[in-house]
């Protein structure tokens, strides 16, 4: 009989726990339906959102629809991710060459500048490539843009010394973030070399201001789809040098050579606008140091018909050290805890190829082609193009 009565009591209690529990664990799973799984981006925003206000309207709306299948939620964080940011400061940093390209381009002058001063302007173009990381998705990159600027030779004709300025337009894509960006940079610097004997020294200066857009669409489970984008302005500074010892070979001149830049980027803070997802970003900066060691090759000139014409060409690895895995400190404007999401690593180890034909169409004019093409890690592909023209005054 007592032994009845406790087996009785038993099951009463096991009865009222589970009767409590059952909503207690129903109330658990619905106020932290965001599992932090998946990439560390990933972890990052699920993060942020378990940490969204409990009354937060994002918050209400995306639990009450947000997919329990894990692809599903890792796509969503993706899209919530606004990962666009960082990709924007990586790509600034690798496109720094552009500047520095020019710059040296200018210096060793192969054809027709040995003296006098030079009013010099070049157009260019140019298509890249970063593919995905298993963390930050692939972004593809197209820029257009013009160069120019004058030089003259300085301390008793032993030094060039000139200023440059230009402009350009990059598009960076993500598409499988859904989102897109736009920059339009404004150049301005100053560039000095000499030689002596065989060594050569070159060196510079740059300044780039970023006017930079981004739009993310955004549709998610919960949410209505929405453009979300903002404006901001970020700033990439430089400086630079190349020595250099030529050699003559086989009737044409070998060139070894050492480049070193240090690179120092900076992003003001943003905020989003468009829908309910939008995010603020905090201002951020970033250090870069590239070296650069190769060789330059410079065929003495043909006639090309009555015009006489310079072959060149080079090769080069370029390593980057410092702060190549940028990223940016964001936060859902509807509240939460700030996370940092990774944009695509700045490539560390890349291959760079050149190769040109300078033309003297006058004593004092020349025009020149060029071609640049990288590749290297992270399945890095950038090509452009370049033509020039150089007048003697």
């Amino acid at each position: 009989m007592h032994t009845s009565g406790r087996r009785i009591r038993r099951l009463l209690f096991i009865g009222t726990a589970l009767a409590v529990a059952t909503p207690f664990s129903a109330a658990m799973t619905q106020s932290q339906p965001f599992v932090a799984s998946g990439s560390p981006n990933q972890v990052a925003v699920a993060t942020a959102l378990q940490s969204l206000p409990v009354r937060s309207s994002l918050r209400t709306s995306l639990q009450s629809q947000w997919p329990a299948d894990p692809a599903s939620a890792r796509a969503g964080y993706d899209r919530l991710s606004g990962e666009i940011h960082a990709a924007v400061g990586t790509q600034m940093i690798e496109d720094s060459h552009f500047a520095r390209d020019a710059t040296f381009a200018r210096l060793s002058c192969a054809a027709g500048c040995a003296d006098g001063s030079h009013l010099w302007a070049q157009a260019a173009g140019g298509w890249s490539h970063q593919g995905n990381n298993g963390n930050a998705g692939a972004v593809t990159r197209d820029m257009g843009g013009v160069m120019g600027g004058i030089d003259t030779l300085i301390f008793d004709n032993r030094w060039r010394a000139g200023v440059l300025f230009g402009y350009d337009h990059s598009s960076l894509t993500a598409d499988s973030r859904y989102s897109t960006a736009s920059t339009h940079d404004t150049t301005y610097g100053a560039y000095a070399g000499t030689q002596w004997g065989a060594l050569t020294f070159k060196m510079g200066a740059v300044f780039v201001r970023h006017d930079i857009a981004t739009d993310r669409f955004v549709q998610v489970s919960g949410l209505t789809a929405a453009h979300l984008g903002t404006d901001y302005y970020g700033h990439t500074a430089q400086a630079f040098g190349e020595l250099g010892y030529g050699l003559r070979w086989g009737g044409n001149t070998w060139q070894p050579y050492l480049q070193l830049a240090q690179v120092r980027q900076s992003f003001e803070s943003f905020r989003e606008s468009g829908g309910p997802a939008a995010l603020v970003g905090r201002s951020h900066e970033a250090d870069v140091t590239y070296s650069t060691l190769g060789v330059h090759f410079v065929a003495d000139s043909f006639q090309l018909g009555t015009m006489a014409v310079n072959a060149r060409a080079g090769i080069g690895w370029r390593h980057a050290m410092g702060d190549v895995d940028v990223d940016h400190t964001l936060a859902f404007r509807a509240g939460g805890n700030a996370y940092n999401v990774r944009g695509l690593v700045v490539s560390r180890d890349v291959g760079v190829l050149d190769a040109g034909l300078d033309f003297t169409l006058a004593p004092d004019a020349v025009f020149s082609l060029s071609y640049t093409g990288q590749a290297g890690s992270q399945r890095t592909v950038d090509q452009d193009l370049t033509a020039a023209m150089s007048v003697r005054f």
